[in-house]
């Protein structure tokens, strides 16, 4: 499975790029009204995964809902990739 970035949808490696991809939503939304943030995807599309805890999804959450205006409550979900974890290739 691949992905590809379009004018709703923003892909990040890690949510170490937190900051640029608040930046990324807030103009997806104010553009479209309504958009997609994946982390754990090269801009390429290329699934690499990220571990994810309690505590990061609510650093994703507060951070979207803190900086964008007008505020917004995201929903954030985890998702698994079946070729992430079984070593197949997209």
């Amino acid at each position: 499975m691949s992905l590809g970035e379009s004018e709703t949808l923003e892909l990040k490696k890690s949510t170490s790029e937190l900051k640029e991809a608040v930046i990324s939503i807030a103009a997806i939304l104010n553009k479209h009204g309504k958009g997609r943030l994946c982390y754990g995807v090269r801009n390429d599309g290329a699934i690499v995964g990220q571990q994810v805890s309690d505590a990061t999804l609510r650093d994703v959450s507060r951070a979207v809902g803190d900086h964008v205006e007008p505020r917004i409550c995201p929903a954030v979900t985890v998702r698994e990739s079946p070729e992430r974890f079984c070593g197949c290739t997209p």
